[in-house]
């Protein structure tokens, strides 16, 4: 038995046909048998393995990485690919995200590997490999230039090419039984990799058709005959495929349209920066003056929020001289089903995030509080300013405060709400703000009630009863819905 696939002696067969199949796989063993020995392959897998354990070594999850845990050690990334770094569509060919991907990717390829590089030899081989796995890799910067993306895949797909291309130009060499072997080792490959990559963030299929079209061009040039001859002919065609490759490879980087490359501090900061995780996938990056606890503890805000429910969700936590702002990725389909606006549009979105910002403000040392909203770019779409600050009353209601109201007058008009019967410990909201010498006081009412015209006294004996916990009349009196929007105003003296 070879090495790899199953090509060993058949029994032969007495019809004519039978005797020259057995005649062409006997002078495909013996030609198969001198070629070279398959180091290359073996040399691949072992330095796919060394980096695998690297990583885990050095603090990298061993089952499920994160993408900003792969990219410092090379991964595709364009903003960083396609400025400079054109080194990661080699390095991202030997990384991988965790020991099922890199196991499936090295079994496939010692299948497949090792008879590819006996028909190719080991020069062509490794060529057909490395620029299988670069032009995949370019292939993948077209459809997903702000994705991190790893894998042997797409170089492993242009093994499969190579060895298709080789089938194409040499035809009869390879028996119809070894054919087949080879067609089913590479439906299961294709099998695995499409269920994996439609089902995995971090695989992209784009870069496996991209090494498979890649490799069947490259096995079509680099083919020669099965034979001691063959191993010698043409010399020059393989440094000649190398240089053109690289050319390829350089028209391909620069043909990449760079448009959308996020230059946002979110956007870098979430994959350079030092940051905390939530569960598996979710973290809390942190920059500037913030610190590790201080992004610890409003993962844990953002987590009993209730914030962390889609994967891999990453927030910006930032303390400078300018003050504490929070950034959070926000996509398009955040917002209202059907709605044409974006949700940084959005009056009812903008109020719950306002909501938002005054729940989470003191765990990050209290208001002001920025509210930055980014797009998938990185880019800043809107930024909402959270002056207030908040109490709890009982255990449900709050009232926010802001200006120069002071923590005790938001106390006291809590107390005078529930005496009142406002407040019943059912998540009622209130606020008080003092600016200018003015008072304003603002209540969370239910739909409509601002419209009825029996409710406006209600309201406004409300105001009076509560107006010595807060200084005294006059007093502005605003009805909020339930997304703390103003529907209404009153002056109450």
């Amino acid at each position: 038995m070879a090495d790899g696939m199953n090509f060993g002696q058949q029994e032969p067969v007495v019809d004519d046909a039978g005797v020259r199949e057995y005649r062409q796989q006997m002078d495909f063993q013996r030609a198969f048998a001198a070629a070279p020995s398959p180091v290359v392959t073996y040399g691949l897998i072992a330095i796919n393995l060394l980096v695998y354990v690297a990583m885990v070594v050095k603090g990298v999850s061993p089952m499920q990485p994160t993408s900003s845990q792969v990219l410092p050690w090379g991964a595709n990334f364009g903003p960083l690919t396609l400025n400079g770094q054109w080194w990661r569509l080699i390095t991202a060919c030997f990384l991988h995200f965790g020991l099922i991907h890199v196991g499936m990717n090295m079994f496939i390829l010692f299948q497949v590997g090792v008879f590819a590089e006996k028909l190719f030899g080991n020069g062509r081989y490794l060529l057909l490999y490395l620029l299988a796995g670069v032009g995949g890799n370019i292939a993948g910067l077209y459809i997903h230039p702000l994705g991190v993306a790893a894998g042997a895949s797409g170089a492993v797909f242009g093994v499969y090419g190579g060895l298709l291309g080789f089938l194409l130009i040499q035809r009869g060499v390879v028996p119809n039984a070894n054919s087949l072997a080879i067609a089913k080792s590479a439906g299961i490959f294709l099998a695995y990799n499409l269920i994996y990559g439609l089902s995995s963030k971090t695989t992209d299929l784009t870069a496996h058709v991209g090494g498979l079209v890649t490799g069947f061009v490259l096995g079509c040039v680099l083919s020669r005959p099965l034979s001691m001859d063959g191993q010698r002919l043409y010399p020059m065609r393989s440094f000649t495929v190398g240089v053109l490759g690289m050319a390829a490879a350089y028209l391909g980087m620069a043909s990449v349209p760079r448009q959308g490359i996020p230059h946002g501090q979110w956007y870098w900061q979430i994959h350079f920066g030092p940051s905390v995780t939530v569960g598996n996938d979710d973290r809390v990056a942190y920059a500037g003056t913030a610190t590790i606890s201080d992004a610890d503890r409003l993962a844990h805000a953002l987590l009993d929020a209730g914030f962390f429910r889609n994967p891999d969700v990453v927030v910006l936590l930032t303390k400078n001289a300018e003050g504490t702002s929070v950034s959070i990725p926000i996509w398009k389909d955040y917002g209202n089903a059907g709605s044409e606006k974006a949700p940084w549009d959005e009056p009812e979105f903008l109020a719950g995030i306002r909501t938002f910002g005054i729940e989470i403000a003191p765990t990050v040392g209290g208001p002001p509080l920025r509210m930055q909203l980014v797009d998938s770019n990185g880019d800043l779409k809107k930024t909402v300013v959270i002056q207030e600050r908040q109490i709890t009353v009982g255990t449900k209601d709050k009232v926010w405060y802001a200006g120069a109201a002071t923590q005790q007058q938001a106390q006291a008009l809590g107390q005078a709400l529930l005496a009142r019967g406002f407040f019943r410990d059912r998540g009622g909201v209130a606020s008080v703000s003092k600016q200018n010498g003015e008072t304003d006081v603002a209540l969370m009412v239910r739909d409509g009630a601002w419209n009825e015209p029996q409710m406006i006294p209600v309201f406004e004996g409300i105001a009076r009863s509560v107006a010595g916990a807060v200084g005294g009349l006059p007093i502005h009196l605003e009805l909020l819905d339930g997304n703390a929007q103003p529907q209404k105003a009153l002056l109450i003296e």
